[in-house]
C-alpha cells in the first residue's frame, strides 16, 4: 500500500472540504425555495382587541404540488401564543391560539380554493392562492382584558403544514419521507408594548 505524502494529504482533504461547502451550500439553496417563511407580523390595538397582521411566503415542494393537482386537500395551521414578561419571575401565559386554513384544487373548473373559518375564496392560480393561505390580515389575538398596562409582550407565530389531516395513506409516506412532506416556518419571535 503506497504512502500518502504530505502534499497528496492537503490536496485530498481541501478537496473534501470544498464538496462539503459546495453540497451544503446546494442544500441550503433548496430548503430556500421550499418551506414557509415569515415575512411580516405586526401586532396593533384596534379598539379593545390585538389584532395580528403579517403575511407568511408559502413555497410547496413538487411533491405537495403534485398531490394537490390530484385532489388532495393540503390543511394548514396558524398559531399564535403571546405571554406578558416579568421582572422577577417566569413569564406569564396570555393564550394560545390556533386557525385552520384548508386549500384543495378543482381539476374540473381549475380553480383553487382556500377555506378559512367557513368562508371560501377562488383563486385562478396557485401563486394567489398561497398568499391568500399565509395572510395574517386581521387575526383578533388578543383582549385588551387579558393585559396589563405598562408591561412588555412577547408574542409567538408559526404556521405549518398539518399532515394528520392528510388521507390516511399518504400520512404514512408523509412519516416515511418528512423533508418532502413537512412544511413549517417555526416559531418567530415579536415584542410589543401596552
Amino acid at each position: 500500500m503506497p504512502a500518502c505524502s504530505r502534499r497528496n494529504f492537503l490536496r485530498i482533504a481541501c478537496t473534501s472540504a470544498m464538496l462539503l461547502v459546495t453540497s451544503a451550500s446546494h442544500a441550503q439553496s433548496k430548503s430556500s425555495v421550499e418551506g414557509i417563511r415569515l415575512e411580516q407580523a405586526e401586532i396593533s390595538r384596534q379598539g379593545e382587541l390585538f389584532q395580528l397582521s403579517g403575511q407568511f411566503k408559502i413555497m410547496l415542494s413538487p411533491t405537495l404540488e403534485h398531490a394537490l393537482m390530484r385532489g388532495v386537500q393540503l390543511t394548514f395551521v396558524q398559531a399564535f401564543e403571546a405571554e406578558r414578561l416579568r421582572d422577577f419571575w417566569l413569564a406569564e401565559s396570555l393564550i394560545d391560539l390556533t386557525r385552520s386554513i384548508r386549500l384543495s384544487y378543482n381539476a374540473l373548473l381549475r380553480q383553487y380554493y382556500v377555506s378559512l373559518s367557513g368562508v371560501s375564496s377562488t383563486h385562478d392560480d396557485l401563486a394567489s392562492a398561497l398568499d391568500a393561505v399565509g395572510d395574517l390580515r386581521d387575526w383578533s389575538v388578543l383582549n385588551v382584558k387579558q393585559m396589563k398596562r405598562k408591561s412588555d409582550f412577547k408574542a409567538y407565530v408559526r404556521m405549518y403544514l398539518d399532515i394528520s389531516q392528510l388521507p390516511k395513506p399518504l400520512q404514512v409516506n408523509a412519516l416515511a419521507s418528512s423533508a418532502r412532506w413537512q412544511l413549517d416556518s417555526g416559531w418567530q419571535e415579536r415584542k410589543f408594548k401596552y
